[in-house]
């Protein structure tokens, strides 16, 4: 009865915090048509994915998918990071680590390149998770350590919490469990001072844990009970049925049958309705080992083969999934080559648009300058040939007047021959005859004749003077020419 009770309470509670989960969806819903703006758009369904996750994964990852097709589109990395992360959580529910991992490691790359510290930390959380369950611990501790070393640099307290929880994990498998339960109990004082529900859940869940690996199960019992409720309330479906899952194995090893069967098949119930194969094979191989530990061998070997088929379900999803990871990598590589090339056809369509245009303005301007060349050359040709019609016209007028000149320098020089032959014959003529009169004065015989001569003296000077007045009179007509 007590069991039935607590399953019924359990029913219940899920009831309303399924309700409270789907208004919340429902209201971003409701929202999304009037997002016009793409980026905004890809954080909104990556808001509604992530709320999916905890009530229903089929629509978590149909929402998820067109979120990283839109991304992609958009070339938004920081939405399409988020949205890989998301996919990375959705296929670790349903225990398909491989694909898990491929989608974090993709979501990892992105958060470099975009030097995202918290992305970068969550991301590495998540892979410590993974290999945690897949028993390779070191590399979970590594991975831990790591997300812890990120979240402390960035003051990051949640994501310190968070990691510490899988430096839990580490420990309890490692067989480590007083720093288990430090490092549970410090992960839990936490999320208590950051007042976050979830986290107190998970941590609520792992201390159990370390208890019920210490067979200490009264305790186990009472942090898996408070982990129950608390995920309850938070509405956090994965954490309800790894709750049952954990009461189930703890009834099983205290050898409780009835109740372990019980909370094992309320775990099955759950992660079937919501997705979550991981709790749902796990409830499965328990509840195999339950009822063949009560002799119920068909229930047993129901389960065993159950077991088998959702396992090979799981193995053929992953395949697909992986086929389909790597066919969605290549049509997306192939659209980038393609509109890389298309890009370069453009690039290079500018380039000679802009060489042709360039080419053009350079035209123009030399046309432009010829033209302006040209006018300048014809004004200048009518300028020469005005100043060679004015030249020429000036050589004319200095033809003219150096004939005029020339004619009148022969006029004077004819003058002055003329001058000259007169000196020579007209003056030489009455001078001589002076001389010669002087002379005959200067004889003593002749003194009785000198009144004849002073006579023609007189008359040879009258001669002589009115020669000179002549040559004087043509020098007066010369200066005139």
């Amino acid at each position: 009865m007590k069991i039935f009770a607590v399953l019924v309470l359990s029913v219940l509670g899920l009831s309303v915090a399924g309700f409270a989960q789907q208004s919340k969806i429902d209201s971003l819903l409701k929202s999304l048509p009037a997002v016009g703006d793409p980026v905004k758009r890809i954080d909104q369904l990556n808001n509604i994915a992530t709320y999916y996750t905890r009530t229903s994964v089929q629509e978590a990852e149909k929402t998820v998918r067109e979120s990283i097709l839109r991304a992609r589109e958009a070339h938004y990395k920081k939405g399409l990071a988020d949205a890989l992360k998301i996919a990375g959580v959705i296929y670790y529910i349903r225990s398909e680590y491989t694909v898990a991992i491929e989608y974090y490691y993709q979501s990892l790359k992105l958060y470099e390149d975009l030097k995202d510290s918290a992305g970068e930390a969550k991301i590495l959380h998540n892979l410590a998770l993974i290999f945690n369950i897949n028993k390779e611990y070191e590399q979970a501790y590594k991975f831990a350590r790591r997300s812890i070393e990120l979240k402390r640099k960035m003051g990051d307290s949640l994501g310190v919490a968070n990691s510490l929880l899988s430096v839990t994990d580490y420990y309890t498998h490692t067989g480590k469990y007083p720093q288990a339960l430090e490092a549970g109990q410090t992960a839990l004082e936490r999320y208590r001072g950051l007042h976050d529900e979830i986290g107190i859940s998970h941590a609520l869940l792992q201390i159990g844990e370390v208890y019920a690996r210490q067979k200490d199960f009264p305790t186990a019992t009472v942090f898996y009970n408070q982990g129950l409720q608390q995920a309850q309330r938070i509405e956090d479906y994965l954490q309800i049925a790894a709750s049952y899952k954990k009461f189930g194995e703890l009834f099983l090893a205290s050898e409780q049958y009835d109740s372990a069967c019980h909370y094992l098949r309320a775990t099955i119930a759950v992660a079937h309705r919501h997705d979550i194969r991981r709790e749902e094979v796990e409830a499965m191989r328990f509840l195999a080992t339950c009822f063949e530990k009560t002799g119920s061998l068909d229930s047993a070997l129901y389960y065993t083969r159950a077991l088998a088929a959702v396992e090979q379900e799981i193995f053929g999803r992953q395949s697909k999934e992986q086929i389909a990871t790597i066919q969605v990598i290549y049509e997306f590589e192939k659209k980038e080559q393609e509109l890389g090339f298309q890009k370069r056809i453009v690039r290079r369509q500018y380039i000679a648009i802009a060489g042709v245009s360039l080419i053009l303005i350079l035209a123009i301007m030399l046309g432009y300058k010829f033209y302006g060349l040209n006018k300048s050359n014809a004004e200048a040709k009518e300028a020469l040939l005005k100043l060679n019609r004015e030249i020429n016209q000036m050589n004319e007028n200095l033809e003219s007047m150096v004939r005029e000149r020339t004619e009148e320098i022969a006029a004077k020089n004819q003058r002055l021959l003329e001058y000259a032959f007169f000196t020579a014959h007209e003056v030489r003529g009455p001078l001589a005859r002076i001389l010669g009169l002087v002379e005959l004065a200067k004889i003593q015989e002749l003194r009785h004749e000198h009144e004849e001569i002073i006579v023609r003296l007189q008359e040879a000077a009258n001669e002589l003077d009115e020669v000179i007045r002549i040559i004087n009179r043509k020098l007066e007509s010369t200066k005139r020419i």
